[in-house]
């Protein structure tokens, strides 16, 4: 071979190996431009979903782009996406279905935060016929944020259709990418693993130790979503530093009289006074007879949650124990209530007749079997109420009617009983009225309206206090049937929690603290046909946590009471807001974090636990009623 030869070979190499340089640049440049649609495609999946859950009370999308959270989420929503592009086995139609199954969430959580306060998790799925049951008092109509998630959507399709587009040519089968499509797969996991599960991530061990509605703001919806599945097999939390022989010990009052007058309890839905978080001021007052009737006992109760949340508080209204220990579940559907503590319990031992009652469905929270597992002896849901009234246009029956068939189902009871005889009587009764949407009535139909204006929620707030006021009338008409009952009754009625357009209308410059507590405050109003003793507890009932009322109403009532209970009342003139959230407010009102708390407070809770959830360690005498 001469050196011309050995010179031509190296030009044609050289030749081909330039070939080779071009070809292998255009399928860089093809990978290149897929790679980084791709990334897009799983910011717009986190853009979609966090859109849908721009909150009522926070008024921001609750992750930006430069926070830590966001790059825990952007992993996850990109192993999710992973998991898709390895089923379907092409990269643009992953594309469209990721983009379709974000942009659905985003749709909906949207229209659930304007319903309830906080976007869809887990434990709610578990309420998916109670979402359907309470939407149908919704007006759904697109608004700006359903417009900005539709444009995202098709530009989401947008970049697919590129996708679709960089991929023309390319005829390989769905086995042929398997390969590719597990590394990726893999890698995905990996990311996934070491951002969020491994020791060294910046992923606290525990975001929903509170409320997902709280949370989700700072922590994003992926994120929040992912220990909210986590949690639905850890259903009660264990206290720092729990030990059964730390449970605090207490001498048992065991003086109690023979007295057993007739309980009513009503959880009034969305019932709340705004003059706690604005100067109200209005055409005509919403709470004319409740504001006037001096024989009406009246104070406030701190709730678990705001803007939504009925469950949680019936759990800690008809137990005593606190939603804190159990990671913002609804109680009724994770919580085997079967023999365990409540109000319906102790009257059950003490003689009484025990009835619940609601006009809705009793499938919504597994109410049906909540009420049968606390044990109630009657029980009565939608299907079984006559008569029902409707104010106007609104779905929801009228407090006057659901009140009106309570009282019949009272008069059959006491009738029943034979000459002579006397069984004492406890009605539970959870209304409905006042539940959002608050736009179902046409402006005309408004008898109240707000003179301050609160720009977009002033038509809600309309219709919403115009409701109030016939609750007032409706609450005022019951306790004049209950003054000519020849019985010792008592009466009470608290709201279970705050409109969810509150946010809208509360004073900008109120402390955050004071804030949450006003947000989460609502009336707790006491009637009774008893004398009382002039210290008594009715008489001052300040603000107080929901978990408090039964054992203090047992108290004042002087009836048998568990020791739990006891402990209760002891700590209560000291800590009188001991339940949900982060924080508990002492009687100063002072707010303190329950980390820093002091043993009689922790007590509380290991007694709670003790309780709820250590089957083992239990001691059942602190949940009996003394004999």
């Amino acid at each position: 071979m001469t050196s011309r030869d050995i010179s031509l070979i190296a030009k044609r190499k050289v030749r081909n190996a330039t070939f080779d340089l071009k070809r292998l640049l255009k399928i860089s440049w093809r990978r290149v431009v897929r790679f980084l649609i791709s990334l897009l495609q799983v910011y717009l999946c986190f853009l979609l979903i966090e859109t849908g859950n721009v909150t009522l009370f926070k008024g921001v999308l609750p992750v930006s782009f430069i926070s830590g959270a966001f790059f825990l989420n952007f992993s996850f929503i990109f192993l999710f996406i992973a998991i898709i592009y390895l089923i379907v086995g092409s990269d643009y139609l992953c594309g469209i279905v990721s983009t379709t199954v974000s942009s659905l969430i985003a749709i909906v959580n949207h229209y659930v935060v304007l319903l309830h306060g906080m976007p869809l998790s887990f434990q709610e799925l578990q309420n998916f016929g109670t979402a359907l049951n309470v939407i149908r008092g919704m007006t759904i109509t697109p608004d700006a944020t359903f417009f900005k998630i539709m444009g995202l959507f098709f530009f989401g399709l947008f970049l697919s259709m590129g996708l679709y587009v960089l991929n023309v040519g390319n005829s390989s089968k769905w086995g042929d990418t398997l390969w590719k499509r597990l590394i990726y797969a893999i890698v995905a996991f990996g990311v996934f693993d070491m951002v969020i599960l491994s020791p060294a991530s910046k992923k606290p061990e525990s975001i929903l130790a509170w409320s997902w509605r709280e949370v989700y703001p700072t922590y994003g919806f992926a994120l929040c979503s992912l220990e909210s599945f986590q949690n639905l097999h850890n259903v009660v939390e264990r206290p720092d530093g729990y030990e059964v022989a730390d449970i605090p010990t207490l001498n048992i009052s065991t003086w109690y009289t023979d007295e057993r007058p007739d309980i009513i309890m009503i959880l009034n839905e969305t019932f709340y006074d705004f003059n706690v978080v604005t100067q109200l001021e209005t055409d005509t007052e919403f709470l004319p007879y409740i504001s006037n009737m001096e024989d009406l006992k009246k104070g406030y109760a701190v709730v678990p949650n705001f803007g939504g949340g009925t469950n949680a508080t019936e759990y800690e209204l008809l137990t005593g124990n606190s939603n804190r220990l159990i990671n913002n579940f609804a109680p009724f559907n994770v919580i085997d209530m079967n023999d365990s503590l409540s109000i319906v319990s102790v009257l059950n031992e003490l003689g009484y007749e025990t009835t619940a009652m609601h006009s809705e469905s009793g499938s919504n929270y597994s109410r049906y079997r909540g009420y049968k597992e606390l044990g109630f002896d009657n029980v009565y849901f939608g299907e079984e109420f006559r008569d029902l009234d409707y104010y106007a246009d609104r779905v929801y029956a009228t407090d006057k009617s659901l009140y009106d068939n309570m009282i019949k189902k009272y008069e059959s009871s006491v009738a029943q009983q034979a000459q002579g005889e006397y069984v004492p009587q406890f009605m539970y009764l959870l209304t409905i009225q006042n539940h959002g949407g608050w736009d179902q009535n046409p402006a005309g139909e408004d008898i109240i309206h707000s003179v301050k204006e609160y720009g977009a929620a002033t038509s809600v707030l309309n219709e919403y206090l115009s409701c109030m006021q016939t609750s007032d009338k409706a609450f005022y008409d019951l306790i004049q049937y209950y003054k000519n009952v020849d019985r010792p009754v008592v009466i009470c009625m608290l709201g279970d929690h705050c409109p969810s357009f509150a946010y809208d209308v509360i004073d900008s410059d109120m402390d955050s603290d004071i804030e949450e507590y006003n947000l989460r405050r609502t009336p707790f109003l006491m009637w009774s046909n008893i004398e009382t003793p002039a210290d008594s507890w009715i008489d001052s009932i300040g603000t107080v946590s929901t978990n408090y009322i039964v054992p203090e109403l047992l108290k004042e009532l002087e009836l048998p009471r568990p020791a739990y209970y006891q402990y209760m009342t002891q700590i209560a003139p000291k800590y009188p807001v001991l339940g949900s959230g982060m924080k508990y407010m002492d009687a100063d009102g002072t707010v303190h974090l329950y980390d820093e708390a002091p043993i009689d407070v922790t007590g509380y809770f290991y007694m709670e636990y003790n309780n709820i959830g250590d089957r083992q360690g239990n001691v059942p005498d602190l949940f009996r009623v003394p004999r």
